[in-house]
């Protein structure tokens, strides 16, 4: 058992409002970190689906959205790629890969239909199963390196 130390009155809890302040500053920094880590394993969903996605015109790669908390944050082209166009909030709880072509959903359930210019069914659930260790660990790496 410890031994209780004799601490004068003036000098008992000393420092008590900077270490609030830092811990609030660390809690701050976890929650902005999983935004960032939470926006780094969207981008990836998003980039490698899309290039699994299959290609007619490109409309459908082209239609590829990332949301955090129902905001943009990026969109896709139809000749490839993505861009961000939105900032990454300081907070944030929700995020979502979408495609928003009409015909989206068809592509992505029907395994029997034929992709004879590239990409196939399930284009975003492959990703998510394939990736699961990946996207755990970008959103990790948010809170760890932020």
């Amino acid at each position: 058992m410890a031994k209780r130390q004799k601490i004068s009155n003036k000098d008992y809890l000393k420092g008590l409002k900077e270490i609030t302040e830092n811990l609030q500053n660390a809690v701050d920094d976890i929650e902005h970190g999983s935004v960032i880590g939470l926006a780094d394993a969207l981008l990836y969903v998003a980039t490698e689906s899309q290039q699994k996605a299959p290609v007619d015109t490109g409309d459908l790669r082209g239609s590829v959205l990332v949301e955090l908390d129902g905001t943009k944050i990026a969109e896709g082209l139809t000749n490839g790629g993505i861009s961000v166009s939105g900032s990454i909030p300081d907070t944030a709880t929700v995020g979502s890969v979408s495609y928003n072509a009409k015909y989206a959903a068809n592509q992505h359930e029907h395994t029997e239909y034929d992709h004879p210019r590239g990409g196939q069914a399930k284009y975003l659930e492959s990703v998510l199963v394939e990736s699961k260790d990946r996207i755990l660990h970008l959103i990790a790496g948010g809170i760890e390196f932020n």
